[in-house]
């Protein structure tokens, strides 16, 4: 009996866990374009693609910091 209901509970902790992970598309679309409109954004030319910036730090003699994240992919 103990091991059938741990079975039922590990299937399923297993089965709604990635659901509570996902926020709805429009969610994160929301805090997309927050962070978009936040003011550190507007303060540095960013860049979007590596070439560019790297363009960009020979031309300038700066070095890259490169910041990657999926949090906010819409």
């Amino acid at each position: 009996m103990a091991r059938r209901a741990l079975s039922a509970l590990l299937l399923t902790f297993l089965l709604v866990s990635p659901l509570a992970g996902q926020g709805g598309q429009g969610e994160l679309e929301r805090r997309y374009q927050k962070k978009l409109d936040a003011p550190f954004m507007k303060k540095v030319e960013w860049a979007q693609t590596l070439a560019s910036a790297k363009e960009r730090a020979r031309r300038d003699n700066l070095p890259i910091l490169a910041y990657f994240t999926r949090s906010y992919a819409p």
